[in-house]
């Protein structure tokens, strides 16, 4: 999660201040031996959170949310397509319980290759407690999809609900495995692993809230059933990993 965490910021930081700068460039995509080190893909082939982070960091439109020492917030989106597209742009101020304090939307046109700034707020305009909530952000630009979430303080000053998650697991589409998640209250860093089928998911790594599913598909490289996935089947998130 760190490294996720460490290389996303650089990235999208950089990504949003086009056209000063155009692109970046990340170590390291693979290991060459077994190892623990900077890569996104293990030794063995398995994607590590980084390299399900990047695939978001680096889409086509991205939405990004940065946070300055003025507690000032600030919603960016990104186009590297090569015409200027009409985004929606849909943002979202959650508490830890899973309640919505503040929603709003916006129509904006980015232009080609690209960034225009969506809102500007202060923090105290979104939430009276910093530790008490989160923001969420989508962005929809003609078929081009992006989200992220965004603290406003550090992770450990956060008083975090313990979410119960719940999985439907069935057939998907052209021999994939759709794997439904729901929650009872926020979850942040939401992954999905099977243990021991070779195969990885299209998402992962992302925040999950009561009232909106979120549907994933796991493409296995070896012929396997829903049921057997199902049994492999493990779900992680930040509030599960301490006590």
């Amino acid at each position: 999660v760190q490294q996720a965490l460490a290389i996303k910021t650089g990235v999208e930081y950089w990504r949003h201040l086009q056209p000063t700068c155009m692109g970046t460039l990340y170590w390291q995509l693979n290991d060459n031996w077994p190892v623990c080190s900077w890569s996104s893909l293990e030794y063995g082939g398995k994607w590590k959170l980084l390299h399900y982070q990047m695939k978001r960091s680096y889409g086509p439109v991205l939405v990004s949310i940065y946070q300055n020492r003025e507690d000032e917030v600030e919603v960016w989106v990104v186009s590297d397509r090569h015409r200027a597209k009409t985004a929606e742009v849909f943002l979202q101020v959650m508490d830890f319980a899973g309640s919505t304090l503040k929603a709003e939307r916006f129509n904006v046109t980015v232009p080609a290759g690209g960034s225009t700034l969506v809102k500007k707020y202060r923090v105290d305009e979104l939430i009276a407690d910093k530790r008490t909530g989160f923001m969420l952000a989508q962005v929809n630009a003609e078929g081009d999809t992006n989200h992220t979430s965004h603290f406003f303080t550090e992770y450990k000053r956060c008083e975090l609900s313990t979410a119960q998650i719940t999985s439907q697991v069935e057939a998907g589409d052209d021999g994939g495995i759709a794997v439904t998640l729901t929650t009872d209250k926020p979850a942040f860093f939401v992954t999905a692993n099977v243990s021991g089928i070779a195969g990885e998911f299209n998402d992962n790594f992302f925040t999950l809230v009561p009232g909106q599913a979120r549907t994933i598909t796991f493409r296995p490289k070896e012929p396997v059933t829903p049921e057997e996935v199902e049994r492999a089947l493990q779900i992680k998130h930040l509030r599960a990993t301490y006590r």
